[in-house]
């Protein structure tokens, strides 16, 4: 991240002073929240076929399930579908995975 800074002349990696504290903090800010959106995605990934299974289950014996939504991934797809031309709307596959916040 710091390398990361001085490439983008944000800070002075010679005299460690920064040049953009704006621009610093912003950039800090970002990496943080992509870091805590890719790592709660990817924990979310890892329980879900457990809770798949464990619903399944429940149903089976004729019992309910309660599942509670934290995140919908709207703004991801949100994003997607601005992507999309109206032809590739028709025929949809969007990738919902974290991998968006690996890529940036």
């Amino acid at each position: 991240m710091e390398h990361a800074l001085e490439l983008t002349a944000v800070v002075d990696g010679l005299e460690n002073a920064t040049l953009n504290s704006g621009a610093k903090a912003s950039a800090r800010s970002r990496f943080e929240s992509t870091k805590q959106r890719f790592f709660g995605q990817l924990l979310l990934s890892m329980k879900l076929p457990t809770v798949i299974a464990a619903a399944k289950a429940h149903l089976a014996a004729g019992q309910s399930v309660v599942l509670q939504l934290v995140t919908t991934a709207e703004s991801i797809l949100d994003r997607r579908l601005g992507d999309l031309s109206p032809d590739e709307r028709a025929n949809l596959e969007i990738d919902l995975s974290p991998r968006e916040y690996v890529l940036s």
